[in-house]
């Protein structure tokens, strides 16, 4: 039997405005937890070109990423939920018409509208998302988009955008300026339910129990479909309902505190 750990990135195991990266802390828990023969998955909003290199280099056993819309564990890839070019058409009409710049998020690049509206935000969307350098034109083919996300101009133009496309995406609306839009049904949780399933059908895997860590409005379901979910100290107030443990900050070794308290390491 296997114990599943799944992590998100932003406020979890970094947390770029503090500019707090991964510790030595968690990188020693993270291969203590793998020496169990245990499995660790990355469980994040970024795209998978998002994902900056030093989480990658945590050699996590499973990617999920883009809010469950890329699943792939040990290497191989078992799910990958793109826009079709019906909604990417009417994404890009309904940005263009509320003159907002957007981010469209794939596996290998980030889209870009050709336009751009709001040099500073748009810049702004680029560092959040460390898109820098992997940004691509629309022109260019193929585009193979997961997602999108943008960081609203004025609550007129973002309940525009919301009513607009709402039928095709599902939004997740935070209590901040930053929105992000997913294929109807994908989130955290359902990237989970992908991998378990996939590792008890296809590998035979025994799942004995699930841990995730996360701190942010679009972890709730996944903290709430592990069997134990793990806030982080500076977790968003709303989402500590939603978990079975409140853990230390993440410039405090949150990870390393929540797992020696579970007497997982």
């Amino acid at each position: 039997m296997k114990k599943i750990f799944y992590f998100d990135i932003d406020g979890t195991l970094i947390d770029v405005q503090r500019d707090f990266r991964v510790s030595d802390k968690t990188r020693d828990s993270i291969t203590k937890i793998q020496e169990k023969g245990n499995l660790v998955v990355v469980n994040t909003g970024r795209s998978l070109a998002c994902i900056p290199q030093e989480i990658l280099n945590l050699n996590f056993d499973g990617i999920i990423a883009g809010c469950g819309t890329y699943v792939e564990i040990k290497g191989k890839v078992i799910h990958n939920n793109l826009l079709d070019e019906e909604v990417i058409s009417l994404i890009i009409e309904t940005f263009s018409r509320e003159k907002t710049d957007l981010l469209l998020e794939g596996p290998e690049y980030i889209y870009t509208l050709d336009t751009v509206f709001d040099p500073v935000v748009a810049r702004n969307a680029l560092d959040l998302f460390d898109a820098h350098g992997i940004n691509r034109s629309l022109d260019d083919h193929p585009v193979r988009i997961n997602k999108i996300s943008y960081l609203i101009k004025d609550k007129e133009s973002d309940q525009a955008i919301i009513n607009s496309l709402k039928h095709k995406i599902d939004f997740i609306v935070y209590p901040h300026e930053v929105r992000e839009g997913l294929p109807v049904g994908s989130s955290k949780k359902s990237g989970m339910i992908v991998l378990e399933q996939w590792l008890q059908q296809e590998e035979m895997v025994t799942i004995d129990s699930t841990y995730a860590f996360g701190d942010s409005k679009n972890d709730v379901d996944m903290l709430s479909h592990a069997t134990v979910g793990i806030a982080m100290g500076n977790s968003d107030p709303d989402i500590l309902r939603h978990t079975d443990f409140a853990t230390l900050d993440v410039v405090d070794e949150g990870i390393e505190h929540a797992l020696l308290h579970f007497q997982l390491i």
